[in-house]
């Protein structure tokens, strides 16, 4: 799958085949991908617990679940791996200077651009150990970002389904559970797994929404011609949802023992997200005209 395709067919999928395991090297594919991210300084903080139902205790994972919102119970039941990531603040307060001096012999810095390892040392890291914890935090929460998004789009590729999960339940409990040490910082569940349902692509925003061109406010017009080139790469592509998609949503619902209502929202709601002057796109999507939407 090409780059741009498998950013296209990422979905956040939550209804796994619990019978089919996942392989090791897809897991390890993953977080390889993930270890190549982007990061600050070169400071590697992303690191990831890989929990495997096949040989995790049932009643610590009884205790991971109780952490996440009970919106994400049932992704992590019917999931075979679950991955916890963490970002470790040792890898800034500890080890930034032997993590950025490694790019002096591998010449990824230069002279140039006034790096030296005197000013590293004496006065570039003494200024970010200035920073304060939850400052140095947020910094490294963007790395671990990028990290996991490297991670979700290697699962695509490799036809995975995974699906980020909050642990907002029991905040305090959740390092605990896991065994991590003071400097390790728990940010989220990634259930991991075979797809049991085909979701169409989700809504965004509109493109001018989001985008703005020299000064804020001002909208950076989206190119009809590049949209077009990216349905045909298969990076935009048909958005939810598909035909059939209420019944198989019924039917997974059914398989697994689940209310197989649909959410409720007045059709008159729905309308608003797509009026013209909507964020998003403006006009009825197709899978919804055939409701009367």
């Amino acid at each position: 799958m090409e780059l741009l395709e498998a950013i296209g067919t990422r979905r956040s999928i939550r209804f796994f085949k619990p019978w089919e395991e996942v392989e090791d090297w897809k897991i390890q594919r993953m977080l390889q991908a993930a270890r190549y991210a982007s990061c600050q300084g070169n400071c590697g903080s992303t690191e990831a617990i890989v929990i495997d139902k096949r040989t995790y205790p049932k009643e610590k994972f009884e205790q991971i679940i109780e952490c996440a919102s009970t919106f994400n119970e049932q992704q992590l039941r019917q999931a075979p791996i679950t991955i916890a990531w963490c970002i470790n603040m040792d890898a800034w307060y500890k080890e930034l200077v032997e993590s950025f001096s490694v790019l002096f012999p591998a010449r990824a810095v230069t002279a140039a651009y006034g790096w030296t390892y005197k000013i590293l040392t004496e006065t570039t890291y003494p200024r970010l150990m200035s920073f304060p914890k939850d400052r140095a935090e947020d910094l490294l929460r963007i790395e671990a970002g990028q990290a996991i998004a490297h991670a979700l789009l290697a699962a695509t590729e490799l036809g995975l389904g995974a699906c980020l999960l909050a642990t907002g339940r029991k905040p305090v409990e959740f390092p605990q559970i896991l065994g991590v040490p003071e400097n390790v910082v728990p940010i989220w569940l990634m259930a991991v797994g075979y797809a049991a349902e085909s979701p169409g692509q989700r809504p965004r925003k509109r493109f001018d929404k989001l985008f703005h061109y020299n000064e804020y406010g001002t909208p950076l017009q989206e190119d009809a011609e590049v949209k077009e080139q990216l349905k045909e790469e298969h990076m935009i592509q048909p958005m939810a949802p598909h035909p059939g998609r209420d019944e198989e949503l019924k039917h997974l619902c059914k398989m697994f023992g689940l209310d197989e209502g649909m959410p409720d929202m007045p059709k008159e709601k729905i309308k608003e997200l797509y009026k013209e002057d909507s964020i998003y796109y403006g006009e009825v999507p197709e899978g919804l005209e055939d409701k009367g939407v």
